[in-house]
């Protein structure tokens, strides 16, 4: 099976939703949010991750 050259592979689609989920998680937390309400906000940015958007890292460096 070959795997579309547009189409990320998972372990691009698991470090870009780490980061989004840890950005959001640090942001929410600065602004005050209690511990549930930053792993709410976490979640959320994973939910509103454009996939479309994620790139694998071989691919962004060429």
């Amino acid at each position: 099976m070959t795997r579309d050259e547009k189409t990320p592979t998972p372990e691009a689609v698991r470090a870009a939703c780490l980061i989004a989920a840890r950005t959001a998680y640090e942001d929410a937390m600065q602004r005050g949010l209690c511990a549930e309400g930053a792993l709410e906000a976490a979640l959320g940015a994973i939910e509103m991750l454009n996939l479309e958007t994620v790139q694998d890292t071989d691919q962004a460096e060429s």
